[in-house]
């Protein structure tokens, strides 16, 4: 029979095991203040119309959260901060997205938002400003991609995007009648060349066939 020394030693009380993964868990409240106080600032320089320094601070916002994404994204199950700091970060990509979108550069907020809904797919901020930004740069195709996914966000979430759903519909309207253009050019090239060249295409392989049979 083991000693009562051995048995403690080899079998530690849970509440210490508990206790020890408590210890494990990262502490994240000065990168959630240094964070938070970036997009505050970043918030405040966007209304005074700085949009550039607005722009920079969000960014260093996001460096600061960057530098710890490792741990975080380990945690991000079991350490209710990094929950934070991920929907922090999630903001202030949208802001970086709307910067660049006010500054009339959509390829850039294109990125940005693409960051946001590959972990927020029904983040109805982001999917209207890639509506918008692909419309702006007459990507009609993916613009319609992105207002169909505005259209299957609940109801409550397209009430306050006003004007949107109507817009959708316009651009995939535009877009069937771009596409029929394109249909009925490319029949009236066949008509016009393809059976042209058919037709040649046959007299020449009929011609090679009865030299051949002579």
């Amino acid at each position: 029979m083991k000693e009562v020394s051995e048995i403690i030693k080899s079998d530690p009380p849970q509440e210490k095991t508990e206790e020890k993964k408590s210890e494990d868990k990262h502490d994240f409240t000065n990168l959630i203040t240094e964070v938070t106080k970036f997009k505050d600032k970043g918030c405040a320089l966007y209304k005074e119309k700085k949009i550039e320094e607005a722009k920079g601070v969000f960014k260093e916002g996001i460096d600061a959260i960057e530098k710890e994404s490792p741990i975080i994204n380990k945690e991000r199950e079991t350490n209710e901060q990094c929950k934070e700091i991920l929907l922090l970060s999630k903001k202030i990509l949208s802001n970086i997205a709307l910067c660049y979108y006010k500054q009339g550069k959509y390829k850039e907020s294109i990125e940005y938002d693409l960051k946001i809904i590959q972990n927020y797919p029904n983040f109805g901020k982001s999917i209207v400003r890639l509506f918008n930004a692909y419309s702006r740069l007459n990507q009609l195709q993916q613009a319609a991609c992105y207002g169909d996914l505005f259209l299957e966000l609940e109801k409550d979430v397209r009430d306050k995007f006003k004007g949107t759903q109507e817009k959708v519909q316009e651009a995939k309207k535009k877009l069937k009648e771009i596409q029929k253009k394109e249909k009925d050019k490319i029949k009236k090239d066949f008509t016009k060349y393809g059976i042209p060249i058919l037709v040649l295409l046959l007299a020449a392989l009929t011609y090679f066939l009865l030299r051949k049979n002579k």
